[in-house]
């Protein structure tokens, strides 16, 4: 009976001192738009490193998302940052997670925590999404508006430059004919000088 006790105390001493995750803390409320700590205890046999998750099986469709790979065992804490996609909610966990030959499987599991802030995050994002489509569509409109302005005045110079060109020729016909004035009266003097020769010599 006693051999029996003692045995079946050794898978729990084995498991006493392994890793274990102090850090979130159990109904702690963490904030996922900003960065968090992922904090946990060692003993010399744990593996080296380990993989970091964040679950959630409270939820329909149950959430794992992988957090970071190869995670130093020695550190003894890891920060998160730029998590995205995760809704608000409660039932949360952090598992440590090893795909050693010699100890796989899940390592450590945190206490359930509450996420927030994720779905503000995300309607930040839209919101500067949203903004920036509203500044690009302006500066094509003012772009269009710019050209429109650019063609109705080259359109404006070439009508004016049209008309000029229509008024030089008008102008200009009576200048012929001016000249054509000029040139007959030379001739008409020249005749009328002849005829008086010709008087004289009757």
């Amino acid at each position: 009976m006693r051999f029996t006790y003692a045995v079946s105390l050794l898978p729990l001493a084995a498991f006493v001192g392994a890793l274990e995750v102090t850090s979130p803390t159990k109904g702690e409320d963490v904030d996922l738009s900003d960065s968090f700590t992922v904090k946990w205890s060692s003993v010399s046999t744990d593996p080296s490193t380990f993989d970091l998750y964040l679950v959630n099986n409270a939820v329909y469709p149950s959430v794992e998302q992988k957090i970071a790979s190869d995670v130093d065992t020695s550190k003894g804490s890891y920060t998160v940052t730029g998590l995205s996609g995760i809704s608000d909610g409660k039932g949360y966990q952090i598992n440590l997670l090893s795909d050693s030959t010699q100890n796989s499987g899940i390592l450590a599991q945190s206490q359930q925590f509450n996420v927030e802030g994720s779905s503000s995050s995300s309607s930040t994002a839209s919101a500067s999404t949203t903004s920036a489509s509203t500044s690009s569509s302006s500066s094509s409109t003012g772009t269009t508006t710019a050209t429109t302005i650019s063609t109705t005045g080259s359109s404006a110079r070439a009508s004016a430059t049209a008309s000029s060109s229509a008024n030089g020729t008008s102008t200009t016909a009576p200048q012929s004919t001016g000249a054509a004035a000029s040139l007959s009266a030379p001739i008409s003097a020249a005749a009328g000088l002849l005829m008086g020769l010709l008087a004289i010599n009757l």
